[in-house]
């Protein structure tokens, strides 16, 4: 059939769209070809080539458009959303008792905390002997006590020798040696108590804060200081692994096949009226769609 003139072509594409609106989502919706589809369009040599041809030089591209914007994050969030994302936020944060358990079990958590314990007591005892903190606890007590500040304070700091400091020194440590399981018990503790969650909650409101007035150039280009062509070279091994896990491709046909049974029986045009985007839809296909038809009934068929 030929369609040499635009008019009779706008109406073919018009009478188009209206035959496939009134189908059916599921006659354009099967689950199991749908994969089939993923599997080709995010291929590991397609992934490869839309990242280097597309992805990274767009982020390049993004932190001129940035500069030349210089907007801030909270620019991008209106007064709703953001009251919302705030209130998420600011509540206070539960954490359950066995993730934290694991986490201080960890030897870099448990040193640090051997470490801080260690160096207060450390610091502590140092206040005993003469010039340390206030010139000594044995110091001030003599001379609140006795008003002899010279005299008795030099005769009782003067039994505190190196000896003895050595030896206050390892009873600490034996002590931080030997109490680490109920000090990481007590640290479990505290963070899971009602008042932790709740001082992190507010700690996360502030930093949201202070995220909203920084510049997005300044986030733009603080994240493309990290190795981003070392990053996006691991995506498509990522996405093809993923892909590839049977429990994964069971998931998405699960989903795709709840998804029909609510809409799968429901005209296409349906959706569209729901959206609101219907009309918009069917004047941009005969716009695009009918000139198309013209130029291709005056193109020869070379197979059939």
């Amino acid at each position: 059939m030929k369609y040499s003139d635009l008019k009779s072509a706008q109406a073919f594409v018009g009478a188009l769209f209206d035959f496939a609106a009134a189908q059916p989502v599921s006659r354009y919706v099967e689950p199991e070809p749908i994969l089939e589809h993923l599997d080709r369009a995010l291929s590991e040599p397609v992934v490869e080539r839309v990242l280097r041809e597309h992805l990274r030089p767009a982020l390049d591209r993004e932190l001129k458009r940035a500069k030349v914007r210089d907007d801030r994050l909270g620019d991008f969030i209106t007064a709703e959303a953001l009251a919302e994302l705030r209130s998420l936020a600011a509540r206070p944060v539960k954490f359950k008792r066995k993730f934290l358990e694991d986490l201080v079990k960890q030897d870099a958590v448990s040193h640090l905390v051997r470490s801080l314990v260690q160096e207060t007591l450390d610091r502590f005892l140092g206040t005993l002997k003469p010039g340390g903190s206030g010139g000594g606890v044995v110091g001030g007590v003599a001379r609140g006590a006795f008003g002899l500040a010279n005299s008795v304070s030099k005769g009782l700091l003067g039994g505190i020798g190196a000896q003895v400091e050595s030896q206050l020194k390892s009873a600490a440590s034996t002590f931080v040696a030997g109490s680490m399981h109920v000090i990481m018990d007590r640290v479990v503790g505290i963070l899971a108590s009602p008042e932790t969650g709740a001082r992190i909650g507010r700690m996360n409101a502030q930093g949201f804060d202070q995220a909203l007035k920084m510049k997005t150039a300044a986030l733009v280009e603080q994240g493309l200081t990290l190795p981003v062509d070392d990053l996006l070279e691991v995506v498509p091994g990522l996405i093809l692994h993923n892909l590839s896990r049977p429990e994964i491709r069971a998931g998405l046909l699960e989903e795709l096949r709840l998804m029909l049974e609510i809409v799968g029986q429901r005209p296409l045009g349906e959706l569209l009226d729901e959206s609101g985007s219907r009309e918009a839809v069917r004047a941009e296909l005969i716009a695009k769609g009918a000139p198309l038809l013209v130029e291709f009934s005056k193109v020869k068929a070379t197979r059939a």
